[in-house]
């Protein structure tokens, strides 16, 4: 029998594609594709799959949240993520999650198919140019002085924060909060100014030490 997958990623486009990728493998078959979190969520309910390729920025509810709230539905889903994101920080939450699978969306379409193959027989997959991470010097070390100074932030800084690590744009943040786009970009650099944080990524890792990812 074929391995059945969600395909879940807000670009209608890229979702073709990668049906079309799939379904040339004669043991993989596109049972459905769904274009943000909570439909997402909703196709559990309707549709028998075995994987769920799930992208993190999503809009109405973010990868990190889906995956938590299909686990919570079915525990033993597999569950591959496809991003573009490159971040220790967020294979290390995913995995921390029970997502079994970490893929680029640059890698070629090999292994993405491995990847699928792999956690349908029970494995974990990372793609192999993320190789680098699960070997990097910072994963499982202590947390670093940036990361132990929450209360810097104002409550609204660190729901800020939380949004934006969990990939939220500005524009959704803004929308979220009720706030304009330009309220959230003063908070966004007062965050970054206050922990001396460099990119997103130590913006992840901070979220993600001082416990602002975990589900409400």
């Amino acid at each position: 029998m074929a391995i059945q997958v969600l395909i879940a990623d807000d670009h209608a486009v890229f979702r073709s594609g990668i049906r079309a990728l799939l379904e040339k493998e004669a043991d993989i078959h596109v049972a459905g594709e769904t274009g943000s979190g909570i439909d997402t969520l909703q196709a559990m309910d309707t549709l028998k799959f075995d994987i769920l390729l799930l992208d993190i920025t999503m809009p109405g509810l973010p990868g990190p949240r889906v995956a938590e709230q299909a686990l919570k539905k079915r525990p033993n889903l597999a569950i591959v993520v496809l991003t573009m994101h490159e971040d220790e920080y967020y294979l290390q939450e995913l995995f921390r999650i029970g997502v079994r699978g970490y893929v680029l969306k640059k890698s070629t379409g090999t292994e993405l198919v491995q990847a699928i193959r792999a956690v349908f027989r029970g494995d974990n997959y990372i793609d192999p140019a993320l190789a680098k991470l699960v070997i990097s010097p910072y994963v499982g070390k202590a947390v670093t002085k940036g990361a132990t100074r929450l209360d810097v932030l104002t409550a609204r800084e660190q729901e800020v924060c939380r949004l934006l690590a969990y990939g939220f744009t500005n524009s959704e943040v803004a929308e979220k909060l009720f706030i304009s786009d330009r309220t959230v970009e003063t908070h966004r650099t007062n965050i970054m100014s206050k922990l001396d944080l460099r990119s997103r990524a130590e913006l992840v890792r901070f979220a993600i030490d001082n416990g602002l990812l975990k589900t409400d």
